[in-house]
């Protein structure tokens, strides 16, 4: 029977230290963590609670825009109903990046929370932690006697056996302490993960804050171009509308018979462009802030074109430079008051535009290599290159596929 005890406790101090070896230290608490235990959980909740009330309002006061904006869509284009969509879309993003901001306080509350979980977890794996030394202390103590000791120790076989109940008693405390602290570890390492996935989603936040407060600026300033052009008349509004539409007609027309063009040329001389490789793309200028997407529906000149392209902010006289390896196809230098652009046809049947440039480094027929610079940006209004309708500076990229536009965010790093 004593023997048995033995074998029992051994058992029990090498499963302790094997579970105690894979158990973590107690985290040490970070400002960021001290800051945010002073605060009650009931405050912190209350506070996103309040926060996320403001958020489901402003998505509201959103969807309305949307609604107002796509009935005035519909109606045949005037002045009036261009200038009521450009009004309307700069509070929609007024609405917008006020929803951002909140969205940022909001993840930033709920950050608190979760460093407020993990300094709490921190502090109960310690207590456990300080239990189970003080536990393992009294049987290595107990280790260190023999049989006849331990039988001496007890003035009767009945007190020994007692004891033996007692140390049984332990073992299941030990037992239940050790899975409270894998739990504890467990529950720590999903708090530091949604701490992780709530950092990546406030820096996605702010990217996204930073392209509404463009998109904000080129609302405002596409409205001031319409009244400049059009001086308040019906009649040149509309004449100024045909034009564009024209004009952005002929673009399109151009770089599709180009691109086919080209193409056979390049096939009947020999030059192939599957020789430049598979196609990969780079950003075309150095910063990734997206004032208009793709179709955005919300473009300031929508009526008179489906946007094919993204517009890259990007200041005046940024060098431009080739995304992919290619062949130029076309350079369009549009003059002091015209649009200038560079088409470069690419292997597996891309190409790529640039548009708005207010200097131009390449010819046609000439081949780049990516991260050549190809040109300098432009899109100031009244500037070389920008064309009549735009709104400040920056790069309009598009990317085609086979002659027909494609989302260029998606094919960028």
């Amino acid at each position: 029977m004593v023997r048995k005890f033995l074998i029992k406790k051994v058992y029990l101090l090498i499963t302790i230290s094997v579970l105690w070896a894979v158990l973590p230290l107690a985290p040490s608490g970070s400002a960021a963590e001290n800051e945010a235990a002073e605060k009650t959980a009931e405050e912190l909740s209350a506070e996103i609670k309040n926060k996320q009330g403001e958020i489901d309002a402003l998505r509201e006061k959103i969807s309305a825009y949307e609604k107002s904006l796509g009935e005035e869509r519909s109606k045949a284009t005037s002045l009036r109903n261009q200038i009521y969509i450009l009004e309307t879309q700069i509070e929609k993003k007024e609405a917008e990046i006020q929803l951002n901001q909140d969205e940022i306080e909001e993840t930033e509350l709920n950050m608190k929370n979760t460093q407020a979980k993990i300094k709490k977890t921190g502090a109960d794996i310690v207590d456990k932690q300080n239990k189970v030394s003080k536990f393992l202390r009294s049987l290595y103590q107990l280790d260190q006697k023999t049989d006849i000791e331990i039988i001496v120790m007890n003035e009767s076989l009945s007190d020994f056996f007692n004891q033996a109940q007692t140390t049984e008693k332990l073992q299941t405390e030990i037992n239940d302490m050790l899975i409270g602290l894998k739990k504890a570890k467990a529950e720590l390492e999903q708090n530091k993960s949604d701490l992780e996935g709530k950092n990546l989603l406030l820096n996605e936040l702010k990217t996204k804050l930073e392209e509404r407060k463009a998109n904000l600026e080129d609302q405002t300033d596409g409205k001031q171009i319409i009244l400049q052009q059009t001086r308040s008349s019906e009649a040149r509004y509309q004449s100024l509308i045909a034009e564009l539409k024209q004009e952005q007609n002929k673009i399109n027309a151009d770089i599709v018979y180009l691109e086919k063009a080209m193409r056979q040329k390049l096939d009947n001389s020999g030059n192939k462009l599957q020789d430049l490789g598979d196609v990969i793309f780079i950003w075309p200028v150095p910063g990734r802030t997206v004032t208009s997407s793709f179709r955005d529906p919300d473009y300031p000149f929508r009526n008179v074109y489906e946007h094919p392209a993204i517009d890259i902010r990007a200041p005046q006289g940024t060098a431009v430079r080739a995304a992919a390896s290619g062949y130029i196809a076309r350079v369009q230098n549009g003059g002091a008051k015209g649009y200038s652009y560079v088409m470069i046809i690419h292997n597996d049947g891309f190409s790529t535009v640039y548009g708005h440039l207010s200097a131009i480094y390449v010819e046609t027929d000439q081949f780049v290599n990516q991260g050549d610079v190809i040109g300098l940006s432009g899109g100031m209004p009244g500037t070389p290159g920008a064309g009549r309708m735009t709104t400040g500076p920056h790069l309009h990229f598009e990317v085609r596929s086979n002659g027909i536009p494609v989302n260029p965010e998606d094919y960028l790093p």
